[in-house]
């Protein structure tokens, strides 16, 4: 059987306040006899007017404040911030899949790209940032690598983009999204308690094909809950925050394929390579092929002058990786070893993106190096028939 949980409603209240205004009294002065009949002198006036607007306009400013103290913010990145270099943590409950981190891996002005991680897949999301609006532009489950992948032309899995907030940030504002499902704002100051905190948060409600998700967004924290199928004993499914770990970089796992010491065969070892926010995985995989990454100190297959000038997945499955011109000038080696150098290099890059073909250029052109030549947009193959394997 499955967790229950019961989902918690919290109704906003709105309060007025009544204002009272005094009224003056009649004069106890009476008029002087000697006075004509025809002649009427007015009472003299005590200062209830100025006291009564002073009071008006007290009560005015303390109304004011009361309402910017239940005004929601219109800042869209407040409650989705684009928080760089942080890792977090949900525990779930309703199915094994429920509990997940995330990660950002790329945040740019009006993108944001994050890795949310499972015990059974890592699906890359890309959210797209507007006046009005954010938008799920890009999911991809099955990612394993790690790519800016709106400048490398990756077709998402999902056809039409979600909206995952709009203005205005309000009780009751709803929007129906390109892929059918249609959202709500259900509450504007829901507190939510959680491990990791409590906090005031407001409520969305998604239905798409007669299911409902409940997502909870903080302030300055972006998502703290998620709830599935709320109020279903046998169904409810449950995500929450419970740790935010900041400054910290994300871990990828990375099979290098490397000369043995007799330079007769390929050696593979498994290297964890550490990413923060923005920084691409060519930069880092190069150093590891320099041997100038923890773990790597024997495992230099390039030399100090050779530069990975990008590196990506292809729509068409094909991985792609330029080098600078270095790889062949500086490799300085016979034929056999550079068809070993060759190999290793194809077998990292195509074991990193998941793939059997690599198209591996230099300085933008076809490999050219005397011993090895091949035409345009030919590829190689990655070969393990030549590998030792720790």
């Amino acid at each position: 059987m499955f967790a229950t949980k019961r989902l918690r409603y919290a109704t906003l209240l709105l309060s007025t306040g009544l204002l009272f205004a005094g009224c003056a009294g009649e004069s106890d002065e009476t008029l002087d006899p000697e006075t004509p009949d025809d002649e009427v002198i007015a009472p003299e006036l005590d200062d209830d007017t100025d006291e009564e607007s002073d009071t008006d306009s007290e009560n005015g400013d303390a109304q004011e404040e009361d309402e910017d103290a239940f005004a929601v913010s219109q800042d869209l990145e407040l409650w989705l911030p684009k928080t760089e270099n942080t890792l977090f943590d949900y525990e779930g409950d309703g199915i094994e899949y429920a509990s997940f981190t995330r990660y950002p891996q790329f945040a740019h002005e009006d993108t944001y790209q994050f890795v949310e991680a499972t015990s059974g897949t890592d699906v890359v999301f890309v959210y797209e940032y507007s006046d009005d609006e954010v938008r799920e532009r890009f999911v991809r489950p099955e990612t394993y690598f790690r790519d800016d992948v709106m400048d490398t032309g990756l077709s998402s899995s999902q056809e039409d983009h979600e909206i995952i907030l709009q203005l205005p940030i309000e009780m009751g504002h709803s929007w129906e999204s390109p892929t059918g499902s249609t959202s709500e704002i259900t509450d504007v100051e829901f507190e939510i308690d959680t491990e990791f905190g409590t906090f005031e948060a407001i409520e969305v409600t998604r239905t798409i094909d007669d299911n409902d998700i409940i997502y909870y967004y903080a302030e300055g924290i972006g998502l703290v809950e998620r709830v599935s199928n709320p109020g279903d004993d046998e169904m409810e499914i449950t995500s929450t925050l419970v740790s935010r770990s900041e400054d910290v970089p994300e871990e990828l796992s990375l099979t290098l394929f490397t000369l043995d010491d007799q330079g007769e065969s390929l050696n593979a070892s498994n290297v964890t390579i550490e990413l923060f926010t923005n920084e691409p995985i060519r930069l880092a995989l190069a150093d590891a092929l320099r041997g100038e990454a923890p773990d790597t100190e024997t495992a230099a297959m390039i030399t100090e002058g050779v530069d990975i000038n990008y590196m990506f997945l292809g729509e068409n499955d094909i991985a792609y990786a330029d080098f600078s011109v270095e790889l062949i000038e500086e490799m300085n080696a016979g034929a056999g070893i550079e068809s070993l150098i060759i190999q290793g290099l194809l077998n990292t890059i195509g074991g990193y993106y998941n793939v059997e073909d690599v198209l591996l250029t230099v300085d933008g052109e076809p490999y050219s190096s005397g011993h090895l030549e091949l035409s345009e947009g030919e590829t190689w193959t990655v070969d393990h028939s030549n590998v030792t394997w720790e």
